[in-house]
């Protein structure tokens, strides 16, 4: 019998590309509008090669979106500005953060989510930093472990098995749905859980071992759950 079911979020509930777009030009903006000497010399673009920079010279933050983040706008600051630079790095990522949480769900996604929080308790897992109870969907989880709060980014098995774990769940006994094919289903299957892909643009499925269930619209969800509750393999 499933017990546990986990949710990615960014690019399975929600598109992220364009969040982070939007949240990291207001943060520029931000920036440039307080501290106009740095509108002609350091642009997004260089902001994202530190960014890459010093996320390969320490990767013990490089998991950590948050912190790389924060870390990143201290060392372009430090370089530009002059003034309480702990303080200008606090307020720039409000502003990020503040448009980062702003999502919009996929048709039917938030829908389906709060339906089956009815009836499963649902963890969510995610290598990003959205935060579930800004985006308004805290009610809905159990837990909410990130890359940041567990150490390890998917697909790392940390978060899921913190996720077992605290849920008293066998790992048959959790079925994982999120987008990316390693990221998600590959490594939720290593853990041993059952897994179903969402397939939002229906490519075809890239790996050898395929997940327990597919689904190209959330509304298939509740159903593919169920089928595969149907057919308990306790192995």
């Amino acid at each position: 019998m499933i017990k546990l079911l986990t949710f990615d979020l960014d690019n399975t509930l929600w598109s992220v590309d364009p969040i982070i777009i939007r949240a990291e030009n207001a943060m520029m903006e931000w920036l440039y509008e307080n501290y106009p000497e740095l509108r002609f010399r350091i642009s997004l673009v260089q902001f994202e090669q530190y960014k890459n920079r010093i996320a390969s010279e320490h990767p013990e933050i490089s998991h950590d979106l948050t912190q790389l983040r924060l870390t990143t706008l201290r060392e372009v600051l430090e370089g530009h500005v002059k003034g309480d630079i702990p303080g200008i790095v606090k307020k720039a990522y409000e502003v990020f953060h503040e448009q980062r949480n702003l999502v919009q769900y996929f048709p039917y996604a938030r829908e389906i989510v709060e339906d089956l929080s009815r009836d499963y308790p649902l963890y969510a897992l995610s290598n990003g930093n959205a935060d579930v109870h800004k985006v308004g969907i805290g009610h809905l989880f159990q837990q909410h472990y990130s890359a940041g709060s567990v150490g390890f980014a998917k697909p790392h098995p940390a978060m899921f098995e913190r996720a077992l774990q605290h849920a008293g769940a066998k790992p048959h006994e959790g079925i994982h749905i999120g987008d990316h094919p390693v990221q998600d289903v590959q490594a939720a299957q290593e853990v041993g859980m059952k897994t179903i892909w969402v397939n939002w643009f229906n490519h075809p499925w890239p790996l050898t071992t395929p997940p327990d269930g597919i689904i190209t619209h959330f509304e298939e969800l509740p159903e593919v759950i169920d089928r595969i509750n149907a057919t308990r393999n306790d192995r």
